[in-house]
């Protein structure tokens, strides 16, 4: 029964999916932001510490912020992947939690250094994040090639089983540089909270350096992408795949426009397309993922209709098992057959007419002395006349299907009928019991 509750059916893995898109959309950006405003802070570090702070501050903040946005939604995708890839042989989860480690490591390392604007602890804090994305994407990449999962032993995936982890890592590099640009833009120049003040002595260099990051990120990632296109395997392409690419490279162009009417009327000490820059970085980010998904989708497809096969098979086991049980303590007589006959069968059969079926009397003759494949043939008809359309699977239990048998034959004289003081005495027994 466990094993049953376990199985993945269709509505349940598309929930899983869902989720897991959501946990994605809100760990890849601020991964994203944090990894490029560590790279930037460091290497300012000793040249402009004030412009080397900001850049750190832009998204390593206060605990609960990488804690909401970092730790724990690789904790859900940890949970959600166990139970979407569940009897399968690929242990993403434990390759996460395994993960979830270096995250923290690099984050606390991260956050000391906002503190203390020691260059070892930076420097540390954004090599330990760069290992733990390099390794996140590649596990993200694998989902691709259901046909490794069988060969994976290591504590972590061999991250050079394909060119496609290579590729998904510097396409997030890219995403990396156009969120931390936007964001740069966005919080330093638009948002209340956080805005510069127009005689801060780096004002114009930060504002320069969303410009760079914006339009290098930009201009950058449509060749990576239609590399990805290129190299992905077959099984994974489909319609839906090249739709969200040609919505992302939309949304690139867009942003590229974007950031070249910026740079032009740079002299504006406000930049224009600010929010738009931002939120179009979250969409480019979001397309991104959600093309991810639509891929591993596409290459476990043929694993899940097999696992939903076995769901199939254990949901009837079970229903068999249950069914025994409970034909241990009821009485399957004609009585229970003709009432079902009543409801559901005179719709298209009667005993001596044709309505949609057969007469009973014409067909039934046919099973004499042959009730198990009368029974059979109701549990799941074929068609055999081809005068007759097909008879519908009624969707009958093991017991109805008996107890309508019994009824027919009873009927056309065919088994004889069961004295009332048996049915009496049966009653009393199971009472009884």
């Amino acid at each position: 029964m466990n094993q049953f509750l376990l199985q993945p059916t269709y509505e349940y893995l598309s929930l899983l999916s869902a989720l897991i898109y959501l946990m994605m959309l809100f760990h890849l950006p601020y991964l994203g932001m944090v990894l490029g405003s560590s790279v930037l802070s460091t290497a300012y570090n000793k040249w402009k510490p004030g412009l080397s702070k900001d850049f750190i501050n832009l998204a390593v903040g206060k605990p609960w912020v990488w804690i909401a946005f970092g730790l724990l939604p690789v904790l859900a995708l940890a949970v959600l992947y166990k139970m979407r890839l569940a009897n399968t042989p690929i242990p993403v989860h434990l390759y996460l939690l395994r993960l979830s480690v270096l995250l923290v490591v690099g984050l606390i390392l991260l956050t000391v250094y906002r503190r203390t604007a020691n260059f070892l602890f930076g420097a540390a804090g954004t090599l330990v994040l760069f290992v733990y994305s390099f390794h996140f994407i590649d596990v993200r990449a694998l989902l691709i090639f259901p046909e490794k999962w069988f060969f994976l032993k290591a504590p972590l995936p061999y991250p050079l089983f394909s060119i496609t982890p290579l590729i998904h890592f510097a396409a997030f590099l890219l995403l990396s540089a156009i969120i931390t640009g936007a964001a740069i833009l966005f919080f330093y120049y638009k948002w209340p909270e956080k805005r510069l003040p127009e005689d801060t002595p780096h004002y114009a260099l930060l504002k320069y350096h969303g410009y760079g990051l914006l339009l290098a990120g930009s201009l950058l990632m449509p060749v990576v992408l239609f590399w990805d296109l290129y190299n992905l395997p077959n099984y994974s392409l489909s319609v839906g795949v090249f739709v969200l690419a040609g919505f992302l490279v939309a949304a690139l162009f867009i942003l590229t426009s974007a950031a070249v009417a910026m740079i032009k009327d740079h002299k504006a000490p406000v930049p224009r397309f600010a929010v738009v820059s931002f939120l179009l970085a979250l969409l480019v980010f979001g397309l991104m993922i959600g093309k991810d998904r639509t891929l591993q989708a596409n290459a476990d497809r043929e694993t899940f209709a097999v696992l939903n096969m076995d769901a199939q098979n254990a949901r009837n086991a079970v229903v068999s098992k249950r069914e025994e049980i409970y034909a241990k303590n009821m009485i399957i007589d004609a009585a229970m057959g003709e009432n079902i006959y009543t409801q559901i069968c005179t719709a298209c059969h009667s005993f001596d007419k044709k309505i949609l079926g057969p007469p009973f009397n014409d067909v039934l003759p046919k099973y004499e002395g042959k009730k198990d494949e009368l029974i059979a043939f109701i549990k799941n008809p074929v068609k055999v006349d081809p005068n007759y359309t097909a008879m519908p699977n009624p969707g009958l239990t093991s017991i109805q299907v008996k107890a309508v048998v019994k009824f027919l034959m009873e009927k056309t004289g065919m088994e004889p009928a069961e004295p009332a003081e048996k049915k009496e005495e049966d009653a009393g027994k199971t009472g009884g019991e």
